[in-house]
């Protein structure tokens, strides 16, 4: 069982020791996971076209019943209760694997199968619930979680309610939920609302579908990720026998198994296409440029696409490793926290990747494929790659909230606890740690990595020394800065300790290393700025005049 490593380098301390043991998938899972994935690209050869999904086409009835009978929406169950019986990395690289193809249909099955009857199964004693997933699980229902709302996602209470009806027997759910993956499709959905005269107790219901006032308003519309079933869904008195609900109380969402159950379904529905479309477009990238000359010289001999090109097949070897590190032979909850980081590190990279393939690309790159392929030249499609990819910052909590949040909680623990000692690894790195098969440059990476980490420490002993929780909480900015330097030192830690210690089927690992921590430490240093420097007062001044209408004369012809 593995500490917490993002505990530790937020408190100051770097433990490399534990690092140098590099996750691996057993044979066993990754043949498991090899046979699910053949199985599963059958299925999309025959029944998806993401080109006409994009377009604004719908996933086809037969592939919904293809996936079921083939047990994708069962991939963590096991094997003798009708599932495939994949590990939590294994189930990562099919959903990665349906992203590749198609982000709506990775979102489909990372939908269903993280949030859904067999997820929950896990976390409920035998009785009424437990029976009532079970069956739907059985039946291949398609399920969703209803929990977001028009207020907006970041509220953390629910304006939906829940009514104890007269007789006790059951509540009457009322309100409205937008965003809902599989919303439109799902025979089952868990809602989320507030119990009547329970002083804000929010609660779980499981509804069956249809019933009797559960309506679906409409389907989204986004600019990316078409095709995936999003709903709006309105709720008038929908009837939830008792025994269909997870009882409320103040702190269930944060609580164990709830919180790893849902760091986890965000880890697939929005790492897994992450890290699909990031591969992808690196593979764009490099056909791209292999074709292409200029003056007469080829492209990839140029010093700034050598840069941007270097840049991208780094990023995706740190959000392969940062991936691996967190979910390979881990314990859910003694690494939530690095699980927390993965959603920020996969799309952030991405988006760096994608944008860099649309401007290698130029023209062609802002052109959709369906343009492409309609004048005979490849269609790959980079501008929908940043389209998918925007909605993926968004989704799970937007990239900058969920950066505060995710700060807010690691600070808390200052407050909470005591000063801890030094560790033994805050030491200068040459002669007193084994630095493995690190390259001369990358241990001067690793040198300068102890250094931040140790800044880090002190920099967050300061803040909560000095500010009072409820006012440190107030400075957004400054906890956005927090989080996004934790998850930089936290991706160059593990590439540094993959590199250290990686096997020889990764012999370009020193370079791939290298050029990421390089990238990592120019952002350091904009972010140490950023941390240090309260936001100034004219920004709040000028954001109030621009709300009161006071800027609209000079802002406006």
């Amino acid at each position: 069982m593995t500490s917490n490593i993002l505990r530790e380098i937020v408190h100051g301390r770097l433990p490399w020791t534990e690092l140098r043991s590099v996750p691996q998938q057993s044979p066993e899972d990754r043949r498991a996971a090899d046979e699910a994935m053949a199985v599963l690209e059958k299925l999309l050869d025959e029944h998806l076209d993401a080109l006409a999904l994009d377009g604004g086409g719908r996933l086809s009835d037969g592939l919904v019943r293809g996936l079921t009978e083939a047990g994708f929406l069962a991939m963590s169950l096991p094997c003798a209760d009708g599932g495939l019986g994949l590990s939590e990395y294994g189930a990562f690289r099919v959903y990665e694997t349906a992203a590749h193809r198609s982000p709506a249909v990775g979102m489909l099955l990372s939908a269903h199968n993280s949030m859904g009857p067999g997820t929950y199964l896990r976390a409920l004693p035998e009785g009424p619930l437990h029976d009532l997933l079970a069956r739907h699980l059985a039946a291949g229902s398609l399920s969703a979680i209803a929990s977001t709302e028009p207020e907006g996602a970041a509220n953390s209470d629910r304006s939906a309610t829940a009514r104890l009806t007269a007789d006790g027997s059951g509540y009457l759910l009322n309100g409205e939920k937008v965003f809902i993956s599989n919303g439109s499709l799902a025979r089952l959905v868990a809602v989320t609302a507030t119990v009547e005269d329970s002083g804000g107790q929010v609660g779980l219901f499981f509804v069956e579908v249809p019933s009797s006032g559960f309506e679906v308003v409409a389907e989204h519309e986004y600019m990316g990720l078409r095709g995936a079933p999003s709903a709006h869904l309105r709720m008038t008195d929908v009837f939830v026998p008792v025994g269909h609900t997870v009882s409320a109380h103040a702190q269930w969402r944060s609580a164990s198994p709830f919180a790893e159950l849902h760091t986890l379904a965000r880890i697939y529905l929005i790492s897994a296409p992450s890290m699909a479309i990031a591969r992808r477009c690196l593979d764009w990238s490099r056909s791209f440029v292999a074709g292409r000359r200029v003056d007469g010289r080829p492209l990839a001999e140029y010093e700034a696409i050598q840069r941007m090109t270097a840049a991208s097949a780094a990023d995706v070897y740190a959000m392969d490793s940062a991936v691996r590190r967190a979910l390979i032979g881990t314990d859910a909850t003694r690494s939530q926290w690095e699980r927390d980081a993965l959603k920020n590190i996969t799309s952030l990279t991405a988006w760096r990747v994608a944008d860099r393939a649309v401007s290698l690309m130029a023209a062609q790159g802002f052109e959709t494929a369906r343009s492409k392929a309609a004048r005979g030249v490849a269609a790959f499609p980079a501008e929908q790659a940043q389209r998918d990819l925007r909605g993926l910052r968004v989704g799970g909590g937007v990239d900058f909230n969920l950066d505060r949040v995710l700060a807010a909680r690691m600070l808390a623990t200052y407050y909470r606890d005591a000063p801890g000692p030094g560790p033994s690894g805050e030491q200068p790195v040459s002669g007193t740690v084994d630095t493995g098969a690190l390259s001369e440059v990358n241990e001067g990476h690793l040198t300068a990595l102890f250094q931040d980490v140790r800044r880090l420490g002190e920099v967050c002993a300061e803040l909560t020394g000095s500010t009072p929780a409820p006012e440190l909480l107030l400075r957004q900015e400054t906890l956005i800065a927090v989080n996004r330097i934790v998850t930089e030192v936290f991706t160059m830690a593990v590439v540094l300790a993959r590199a250290a210690w990686s096997e020889d089927e990764e012999p370009h690992a020193q370079d791939l290393t290298a050029v990421y921590c390089h990238g990592s430490r120019r952002r350091l240093t904009s972010l140490w700025e950023q941390v240090s420097q309260p936001l100034p007062d004219v920004y709040r001044r000028l954001s109030q005049a621009w709300m009161s209408g006071e800027t609209v004369g000079l802002l406006h012809p």
